[in-house]
């Protein structure tokens, strides 16, 4: 696999706002703080170029995601949700929006939430900065729904991105490039690479030969919850096709759900090896999967497995289809980290996991380029520095984030990790 992208010189960070470097004083308003977002809050927080406060409801919204403990409690605000059918509403949303303190907003970008409506058109009209942090676009909506989306959209300065397929998009329907800026996504970096570099090979070889047996197929894995969505019953049947090709692989299923039993018999009837290990929480022994696994799969929507998987190393498989999928999945650059096979062509993927598991030094490569592409965009150092030039009025630059260099390794060097 020959890379598609160069290193490039490492500026300092704290170069990043030279034409608008007066620190704001910003809220940022969600419905509740994830745990999955803590490296990117401590990021904002203790090395932004400005002022962050966060402002969200204390407990989520009945789906069982544990909330952060990262922000203190003089940085934080109780923003209070309520739920009526399809729309929330959050009433200190206005009254931000009305306060002196803060100059900047940052607000979830979800156009069924009246009081975002407010909060921006009152927090413009009080000559605040108003930024939406969204998804943005997966697909051109047509008629009303498209107007809609598009009009909430209008009433922010710009928008934090999460891929530049919504950026795409986005300009598809009018919007200025300037007021797009993809800012990517992460999981806590840092962490996952001091536990990659701590797993001890011994170890890992072990459970290579508990999990897969003593012979050296491919071996495939997947976590996720086991459910319809995910479709991994495509996986199983990519592997029959991969046996029946002469080249056998073996997988793993990391998680559980209300597929695993069927999952279970499907791969029996096929005569497919597959190992099934339940939910597992213990984060060294999900490292130790992911090192043991010569490529991770889901052929459905894949979000922040995406991030997990290339941070140890791990090349990723997944569907093409933009319109549906996540957007962390544009971190796959096919033929280097992974691949994209044809939305629900078995065959297909078969092909994609043949190919990158074809040798032992395509496999080795397919590891240092997941790493590659975390350590340059999908981590928290490089989403807080894209956020500040947001903040600071800069217009979006797609090129600045590609030309800037892994900005991960220039925080460590600065902070002495």
């Amino acid at each position: 696999m020959e890379p598609r992208f160069e290193r490039a010189d490492m500026p300092r960070l704290h170069q990043t706002s030279t034409e608008h470097n007066t620190p704001r004083r910003v809220v940022v308003l969600y419905h509740y703080f994830a745990h999955y977002r803590e490296a990117v809050i401590r990021e904002l927080l203790e090395h932004g170029e400005h002022r962050y406060d966060f402002a969200g409801d204390t407990v989520d919204d009945g789906k069982g995601i544990k909330l952060t403990e990262a922000i203190p409690a003089d940085r934080f605000l109780k923003a209070k949700c309520r739920r009526f059918g399809p729309l929330m509403f959050q009433p200190r949303a206005i009254g931000l929006a009305l306060s002196g303190k803060y100059d900047t907003l940052i607000m979830l970008g979800n156009a069924m939430w009246p009081a975002t409506w407010l909060a921006a058109i009152i927090g413009r009209l009080r000559g605040k900065r108003v930024l939406f942090w969204t998804h943005g676009w997966q697909k051109r909506e047509p008629g009303l729904k498209g107007a809609f989306r598009n009009a909430f959209y209008r009433l922010a300065h710009g928008l934090l991105l999460y891929g530049h397929n919504a950026k795409c998009i986005g300009l598809a329907c009018g919007f200025d490039p300037d007021r797009l800026h993809v800012i990517y996504n992460s999981l806590d970096y840092r962490a996952q690479e001091q536990t990659r570099a701590s797993l001890d090979p011994d170890a890992v070889a072990a459970t290579r030969r508990e999990v897969f047996g003593g012979d050296d197929r491919p071996a495939v894995m997947t976590i996720t919850r086991l459910q319809p969505a995910k479709k991994l019953d495509m996986l199983i049947e990519a592997a029959a096709e991969c046996d029946r090709r002469g080249r056998p692989v073996s997988l793993l299923f990391v998680g559980d759900g209300p597929e695993r039993e069927r999952l279970e018999n499907l791969a029996h009837e096929r005569g497919v090896r597959a190992h099934f290990t339940g939910a597992v929480y213990d984060e060294r022994a999900i490292a130790e999967y992911f090192a043991v696994s010569d490529l991770c799969v889901i052929p459905g929507p894949a979000g922040l497995t995406v991030m997990h998987s290339l941070a140890y190393g791990t090349p990723f498989i997944t569907n093409d289809d933009a319109s549906s999928q996540m957007p962390e999945f544009e971190a796959i650059v096919p033929g280097v980290n992974g691949a994209l096979f044809r939305a629900g062509d078995t065959s297909d993927l078969a092909t994609h996991i043949l190919a990158c598991t074809e040798t032992s030094s395509m496999r080795e490569r397919g590891r240092e380029q997941s790493i590659e592409i975390i350590e340059r965009f999908f981590n928290p150092v490089t989403q807080r520095v894209l956020i500040d030039r947001a903040v600071s009025g800069h217009d979006a630059d797609d090129l600045w984030a590609a030309w800037s260099g892994p900005l991960y390794r220039v925080a460590n060097s600065e902070r002495g990790g």
